[in-house]
């Protein structure tokens, strides 16, 4: 019940049908985490980390959502969500373990439990907010300053200046094209900030770089 994030606000009752109900999931790096799950019910992610991104027409990816220890993915149960009508494919990023909350439980308690139906409510509204930051960065950002936060973010992730990227991998992540993000690594690496080279990406100059992602971290 610990990585149940509302778990405070159940009953006895409602916590024994979520011991009951609840699903363990394994999921190796790269793989899919939604194509058999649709609609099946939320995921709560007990370690590693999984990504929520949208696939454009030419084939190109942005991430959305990123999930980690501890966090909810209501995107495996969208039917529960009125109006949402978009689709978001959901991949683990590193080798991860969830648990699910099956959709005929989850549904019950929200509909009996007020404090439920508001957290959902608040994930949602949580959501919007991160799309909306999204939105602004694509449409008012420098691309220099948003991969400058994204290496900055990565980095603190790793707990490593040294990162295992490809620019391909960048470019999927902030919906770009793999040879703008290969011009924009260059000059940043022309300006002592990073170093690049095939496969990996190492921050050289730290303070320049959050610097420059300032206007693009949260």
């Amino acid at each position: 019940m610990e990585y149940i994030p509302f778990s405070s606000s159940l009953s006895d009752v409602e916590k024994e049908k979520l011991k009951q109900s609840v699903k363990k999931l394994s999921f190796k790096r790269g793989e899919k985490v939604n194509p058999d799950l649709e609609c099946s019910g939320f995921i709560v992610v007990t370690s590693g980390q999984l990504k929520a991104f949208s696939l454009s027409e030419d084939g190109r990816d942005i991430t959305l959502f990123r999930f980690f220890e501890h966090d909810l993915c209501i995107f495996t149960a969208t039917c529960l969500l009125r109006d949402i009508d978009f689709d978001v494919s959901i991949v683990a990023q590193e080798d991860s373990r969830c648990i699910l909350i099956p959709t005929l439980i989850i549904d019950q308690i929200r509909r009996e439990n007020i404090n439920v139906s508001n957290y959902i409510c608040s994930i949602l509204s949580a959501h919007l907010s991160d799309l909306m930051w999204l939105i602004d960065q694509i449409l008012n950002k420098r691309l220099d300053s948003r991969v400058a936060a994204y290496l900055c973010e990565e980095a603190r992730l790793e707990k490593s200046l040294f990162m295992r990227l490809t620019h391909e991998e960048i470019a999927r992540n902030l919906g770009s094209r793999r040879e703008v993000i290969s011009r924009t690594l260059s000059y940043l690496e022309k300006e002592g900030e990073v170093s690049v080279k095939r496969g990996s990406v190492e921050i050289t100059n730290l303070d320049g770089l959050s610097k420059r992602a300032s206007a693009s971290l949260r």
